[in-house]
């Protein structure tokens, strides 16, 4: 089997870590192959679009790169994007991509059996239009789908891409319901693979009468900061805890500072830039717990990583944390509701005990782990190519 994987966004110079479960997951999937015996290839193709107005960023870039990343052969390229012409942007990736596959199986002398394509904005669209006959899964991750952020000629496309597909599928429940109405093919969920960091113990953190919540994101709004910051100074009228915010621009930590002082909790809530994605797991077993208040979230593995740690989190219903929090390994409240949230942060303080860290570990390894994602996915992989 020669499999294609094309990701709507992936990594660039200067944001190393977006895409990063694309690139997780095909480096998992090859490694599968390889543990399993199964006779395949791994190839990426990352096909993005830049605003034109953004071109001068980009000189003296080459246009496309060819390069071996843990032996995975990945081929990254550009498509400026037109403002205010969007059909004729969808026509334009369509092309581009088509000649960028059919250059790829050329080049490396091969013919590609499957292709599984993240996300519809914009290379679902994009291969739909392409004319091409390769089998294709696809896979929907964005949160587009909640913030109405598909356009309208976008989204005359959207059932001819998911009906297209041999098979489709959605990183939680509530994303799988949304995009079911444009898919006359059942939506299965499939988790992303979180990336396991392991520790030798998992014992209580040893700490003063403080309890130390954690969140991680750079969008306040969409993550829900604003609303965690209000109710968490409700729950500090009768508690003592720090909360650590990280991951945020200095223009988000200077609204949040502001909002902290207003509130009179300023000396409870530490602010942080971008942390190195192995430190964010250093940061979540030092906490106590993690909180993910978002407005919208299709997954949020920020939350499967806190429990590879043991630690119990704290998140909202938006269809994505719902899908795999327990009672065992958290709380979920409804998004934007302060009461329920400072309830929430009383509650899992009271009740910090009775979690179990060593259970909640299990539980991320039995759910998010290479093996279990990667046996799903190849599972529907072989049932395609048998047909």
């Amino acid at each position: 089997m020669n499999l294609l994987i094309i990701p709507s966004w992936y990594d660039t110079p200067d944001n190393p870590i977006r895409g990063i479960f694309f690139k997780e997951q095909a480096q998992a999937i090859s490694e599968y192959f390889k543990k399993k015996n199964i006779e395949a290839t791994v190839t990426i193709l990352a096909l993005q679009q830049y605003n034109i107005r953004e071109k001068h960023l980009y000189n003296g870039i080459k246009k496309i790169t060819i390069t071996e990343e843990n032996c995975i052969k990945t081929i990254r390229a550009r498509l400026f994007h037109i403002p205010k012409l969007e059909e004729i942007n969808l026509r334009r990736g369509a092309a581009y991509l088509k000649k960028l596959i059919l250059q790829t199986e050329k080049q490396l002398g091969i013919s590609f059996d499957l292709i599984h394509i993240h996300s519809v904005q914009f290379s679902g669209i994009w291969y739909a239009l392409s004319g091409l006959k390769i089998p294709y899964v696809i896979t929907e991750h964005s949160s587009a789908f909640f913030r109405n952020r598909i356009g309208k000629t976008e989204k005359k496309y959207l059932p001819r891409t998911f009906n297209n597909a041999e098979s489709v599928i959605a990183v939680g429940k509530g994303l799988a319901e949304k995009i079911q109405v444009y898919s006359k093919k059942k939506v299965e969920v499939v988790f992303n693979i979180v990336k396991d960091v392991p520790f030798e113990t998992f014992e209580h953190l040893k700490r003063d009468e403080r309890f130390i919540f954690f969140s991680l994101g750079y969008d306040i709004k969409v993550k829900g900061f604003d609303v965690l910051l209000n109710a968490f100074a409700k729950f500090l009228k009768n508690e003592r805890a720090v909360l650590i915010l990280g991951g945020l621009t200095e223009e988000s930590q200077n609204v949040l500072k502001n909002q902290a002082e207003l509130l009179g909790i300023k000396d409870n809530v530490i602010l942080k830039g971008r942390i190195p994605h192995d430190d964010v797991y250093k940061m979540m077993k030092q906490s106590s717990c993690f909180v993910l208040p978002s407005r919208f979230e299709t997954f949020g593995i920020v939350l499967a990583e806190s429990m590879y740690v043991g630690r119990p989190v704290i998140a909202s219903r938006t269809g994505g944390p719902d899908s795999f929090v327990t009672e065992k390994t958290g709380i979920l409240v409804e998004p934007g509701n302060e009461e329920q949230l400072a309830c929430a942060l009383s509650k899992m303080k009271e009740n910090y005990s009775s979690y179990n860290q060593t259970e909640i570990r299990q539980y991320a390894l039995d759910t998010f782990s290479a093996d279990i994602i990667c046996g799903k996915l190849y599972n529907i992989y072989k049932k395609i190519l048998d047909r």
